[in-house]
């Protein structure tokens, strides 16, 4: 069985593979600790911790914003100290104008907070200081020697560079970042260019000075992002998401089937008489029972399905794009692998166990809160009905 997809029938008994929609799955970005690959790109990033790392970034460069827009002119009262009244009003105009369009860029991430507009205001909020700093060296270096513009000037650059490390960043994104950051002083340095490549070569020991420690400070704030993040959101045992994300993935996917007019399904599960395998063989065994079954969600199921530990031994699985005939054939082939399935204790005695399911279809527009309940009331039919079994239905008699 493939996690990608699933085989279903369709009214004339032919079978289509219907793809995920990607979503946020409970089986990605589980994992205890932090990868390479988790601080390098977000592919194996949840949509859940994407968000959550958006918010993040968003605050953090809401305040840089406003603290640059206030900060860049009025360091213009220096200006008038270290240039003369003419280069000192250039410059005043030139932060004026940098000021205003940090302050706009505070008003747009403000108002919309998606992270496809983060990544642009993040962009311009960076590479508008370096074409400024650009343009005004340009400017004095026309009526006076690079040699003597102050220090305090020439290491802008290197003061925006380190103030990306203040980003949760991936090592990636960083990486593009200090490429747009790059092409204008390249562009500057090649038009300033008199042959004297040791003081290129300076700089550009600089660049990657500022850049790699950049980097590194990125990495670090990934990396605590990600251990927060966890620590919160992703149950210590299984490595599925708990209660809390599960709530947040639920509601933003009965929004889009609302929107796209689709259906989804839900199923809740929960071991039977597991009280009786802890009172029998400890907790050690209860434990390794429900990492087994947390495994085999994984396994039997895609990708874009949001599975979470839901509280004690009880598990929900949310299935985008699934109605409710074909959901019940995944339950029933669900409960036929837990049934299959056993862990062995210390002792090597092999503990078996089963599970009851309740399954239904999400109804347009209603509340997450009369979804559960039906499905909770499902399970406890399969309960009363004699356990190790499948309910389903979209309406309780």
């Amino acid at each position: 069985m493939s996690n990608s997809s699933y085989a279903e029938n369709d009214d004339r008994g032919q079978q289509v593979n219907k793809p995920p929609k990607l979503l946020n799955s409970g089986k990605s970005f589980c994992t205890k600790y932090s990868t390479i690959e988790d601080v390098v790109s977000t592919h194996n990033h949840s949509n859940d911790f994407i968000q959550t790392r958006n918010q993040y970034i968003v605050e953090r460069l809401k305040l840089i914003c406003l603290f640059f827009a206030i900060s860049v002119p009025a360091s213009s009262s220096l200006d008038f100290i270290v240039f003369d009244s003419a280069q000192a009003k250039l410059l005043l105009v030139n932060r004026l104008i940098v000021s205003g369009v940090l302050i706009g860029l505070y008003q747009l991430i403000r108002r919309y907070r998606t992270v496809n507009m983060t990544r642009v205001v993040l962009t311009l909020s960076f590479l508008l200081p370096v074409l400024s700093y650009t343009a005004t060296e340009l400017l004095l270096t026309q009526t006076m020697a690079y040699r003597d513009i102050p220090l305090s000037f020439t290491l802008t650059p290197y003061l925006i560079i380190a103030m990306l490390g203040l980003f949760p960043l991936t090592t990636s994104g960083g990486v593009v970042l200090l490429s747009v950051i790059a092409l204008p002083l390249a562009i500057l340095e090649y038009i300033q260019y008199t042959g004297d490549y040791t003081a290129v070569i300076d700089k550009l020991w600089l660049f990657v000075l500022f850049g790699g420690i950049c980097l590194w400070l990125q990495s670090g704030q990934m990396i605590m992002l990600m251990k927060l993040y966890r620590e919160s959101t992703i149950d210590s045992l299984t490595g599925l998401i708990n209660r809390r994300v599960l709530m947040r993935q639920v509601t933003e996917i009965a929004i889009n089937s609302n929107a796209a007019q689709d259906s989804f399904s839900v199923m809740m599960l929960d071991l039977d008489y597991f009280k009786r395998v802890n009172d029998t063989y400890g907790h050690m065994v209860g434990d390794n029972v429900l990492v087994n079954v947390s495994s085999l969600l994984k396994r039997e199921l895609r990708n874009s399905d949001v599975i979470a530990r839901f509280g004690g031994e009880e598990f929900l699985v949310v299935m985008p794009h699934l109605e409710l005939a074909q959901a019940t054939q995944v339950a029933l082939r669900v409960a036929e692998a837990i049934r299959k399935s056993s862990v062995m204790t210390d002792e090597q005695q092999e503990v078996t166990f089963t599970t009851s399911i309740g399954v239904t279809q999400y109804i347009a527009d209603e509340s997450i809160a009369q979804l559960f309940k039906r499905v909770d009331d499902l399970l406890y039919q399969a309960k009363m009905q004699g356990r190790d079994r499948v309910e389903n239905g979209i309406t309780l008699c």
